[in-house]
């Protein structure tokens, strides 16, 4: 076809009068100025509107839909943990039970384990990393982290397995191959000391820690026990050590928990407590069972309590036992300081679940946490409506040394915090129930694919909150033009290989604005709403990789985003959309020229605005890049053209806007 119109336009030059060809001749030439920068345009089309897909071909595994294959696997990790707790030595002793079903399609000689607390020994590669720091490193400090004492099968012989620790990690030799479809159970003796050298130790990451408060300290127990790592059918084995910005990759399994520690201890944790009348006062219990369902806060246990020896059991020591299944981890939480409050409300028709704040009396102030059932309250119905059901049974949120952190069914935030960011962290961190409790991604690889959904949905659940009474804060605390400067990092990047500085910028602020970009400008918002919900149903309690997302969003809204994945998630591109001509005329209508000068591409909007004052919006696909860097269109009236604005409500992320505006002399 395109040789056939160049034969056809040499013809009409040849047989055309001299005259009439100098007209025509100006009028290709002026037209041909239009289209090109003269080599200044950095965009490529093919890069971003490749004919072969950059994405792997599905599998039985993964399927091109971007839902689990026919074949898709994944093992099970069920936990049976029996711990106590020594608070004069800051200790965790005790054993988990580990039973293991290998449902790949392979074999296995070996597992491996994650011990992530081992970051807190003095030569692990956390600390020679940089990213957990001791102020005086010549110092001798008591390492945290685990011991292992001895691990066995549970069997009949009770035989020791083999097993050996590289830094984060644990590797063990069975003395049987484990076939496809079996499962083995051992047990692990161990201890885990808690990091909390003070005065020696400056840590950059903290997820775990204790909170010295008036009335006692409050223990946040997190990565506490030695646990599973993933074999899938991306990796293999994920193995890679914990460093301190890259967090988890868990299997599901379930967990059956027991706590002993003095009686003098409130306890609370991610499952469902089973024995209550063992471990509370006959008014505690009698007020447990009445904050299940009850709509309104209940204080299990109040402020003026708390140093009332009479709100614990008069005996040594309690053993909480809790369970919960279905799950990816397991935290708690223990203090003698906490006022303990819950209330219970419906996350849907059919569910009602139970939700309990813990926090010390430092902690109570009007525009913090005691506005917390009311933030807790609000988040998990706002989600369970807006993109799947709360799969828990219980909430919780603790006050705690940590700046936020989460876990199922449970959360830690930060004691201090106050009015907006006290209700950002605590809608963050719950937030994290969706993204990876339930969808379970690769966080030590991917966690763009946790904490940026999650900052995304958090900034949707601010509008609506309390009629928009945290407004005005800004989602983006940079210029937008920051989330593209060429010193950033691909999102795709793995956490660790972030600089510290750009973390922040890049996992949550870069891919929350990119989410929401997606949805308001180039899907809209049903369809994207309507995507993103079956991405969550279809790789609930699974595991999926960056281009199952990439993937699921394409075939749920019937388009090709591989120039966005591409240019804003894989690359660091810029986008940057140029006036090059507005040719005027009295008589004839306005011609207009928009350059790409840089390598992303968005839809192209533009106003026009005619000398007597009427303005027109043009709103035009992101296709009309696909085969150039230059767009050329007329304006509707044939009237001289006195404004022409790129993008003028500035919603694209154009990174020049000084050449985004024509005015007329």
């Amino acid at each position: 076809m395109r040789l056939k119109q160049q034969s056809n336009i040499y013809y009409m030059h040849t047989t055309l009068r001299y005259s009439n060809f100098l007209k025509f001749a100006a009028l290709t030439l002026l037209t041909f100025a239009c289209h090109l920068s003269f080599g200044q345009s950095k965009y490529n089309p093919s890069d971003l509107f490749p004919a072969l897909p950059i994405l792997p071909a599905g599998n039985e595994y993964r399927a091109a839909t971007g839902e689990p294959g026919p074949a898709y696997w994944q093992n099970q990790s069920d936990y049976v943990i029996d711990v106590s707790l020594d608070d004069k030595n800051n200790l965790v002793t005790g054993t988990v039970t580990v039973t293991y079903t290998n449902n790949s399609p392979k074999a296995l000689s070996a597992l491996w384990m994650q011990l992530e607390q081992n970051v807190y020994k003095k030569d692990s590669k956390g600390v020679l990393a940089g990213l957990f720091l001791y102020k005086n490193p010549e110092e001798k400090i008591t390492d945290g982290g685990f011991d292992i004492t001895d691990i066995k099968l549970n069997d009949n012989n009770g035989a020791k397995i083999d097993y050996q620790v590289y830094d984060t990690r644990m590797q063990l030799h069975l003395p049987q191959t484990l076939k496809s479809g079996q499962k083995i159970s051992f047990s692990i003796h161990y201890s885990y000391r808690f990091p909390v050298n003070y005065k020696n130790a400056d840590f950059q990451v903290n997820r775990t820690d204790l909170l010295q408060t008036k009335d006692g300290n409050i223990y946040a127990v997190a990565q506490w026990y030695p646990r599973m790592c993933v074999l899938d059918d991306v990796e293999g084995w994920n193995t890679l050590p914990y460093l301190g910005n890259g967090e988890f990759y868990l299997d599901f399994g379930n967990f059956n928990v027991n706590i002993t520690l003095p009686s003098s201890y409130i306890v609370e944790a991610s499952g469902d407590l089973l024995n209550p009348e063992e471990v509370l006062t006959p008014e505690q219990l009698k007020r447990w069972k009445l904050a299940k369902d009850s709509s309104e806060p209940v204080f299990i246990r109040s402020a003026k309590e708390v140093k009332d020896a009479g709100s614990r059991p008069a005996k040594p020591t309690c053993t909480w036992k809790f369970k919960m299944d279905n799950t990816r981890d397991f935290a708690w939480t223990a203090s003698k300081s906490f006022i303990w409050e819950a209330l219970s409300f419906p996350v849907s028709d059919e569910k009602r679940i139970m939700a309990c704040s813990l926090y010390p009396a430092e902690s109570l102030k009007p525009n913090s946490w005691a506005r917390s059932s009311e933030y807790v309250k609000f988040t998990l119905q706002y989600f369970s409506k807006k993109w799947l059901t709360y799969p828990f049974n219980k909430a919780v949120n603790v006050a705690s040394n940590l700046d936020g952190m989460e876990y199922p069914g449970m959360v830690f935030c930060a004691a201090k915090d106050t009015g907006n960011m006290y209700w950002a962290v605590v809608n963050h961190e719950l937030g994290h129930t969706w993204f990876p409790m339930v969808v379970g991604s690769n966080e030590r690889k991917y966690a763009w694919m946790d904490e940026g959904f999650n900052l995304f949905m958090d900034n949707m659940a601010t509008k609506e909150f309390n009629k928009g009474e945290f407004i005005g804060y800004k989602e983006i605390d940079i210029p937008v033009t920051a989330l593209f400067a060429d010193t950033l990092k691909p999102i795709i990047t793995r956490p660790d290989a972030i600089p510290g500085n750009q973390v922040y910028t890049i996992e949550y602020q870069k891919v929350a604005y990119l989410l929401a970009l997606l949805r308001n400008q180039v899907l809209g918002a049903g369809r994207f709403d309507r995507a993103f919900s079956q991405y969550i149903r279809n790789w609930a309690y699974k595991h999926p990789t960056p281009f199952d997302f990439f993937r699921s969003i394409n075939n749920s809204t019937g388009e090709d985003l591989t120039w966005f994945w591409k240019s804003m998630f894989i690359e660091n591109f810029k986008l940057d959309q140029k006036i090059t001509r507005v040719e005027n005329s009295a008589k004839n209508k306005t011609r207009i020229a928009i350059e790409n000068m840089e390598k992303a591409v968005m839809p192209l909007v533009v106003e026009i605005t005619y000398a007597s004052g009427q303005k027109e919006l043009r709103t035009f696909p992101v296709e009309i890049w696909e085969y150039t860097h230059s767009y050329t269109f007329t304006a509707n009236k044939a009237e001289p053209v006195t404004k022409v604005i790129i993008d003028p409500e500035q919603v694209y992320p154009d990174v020049d806007r000084t050449n985004n505006v024509y005015q007329a002399n």
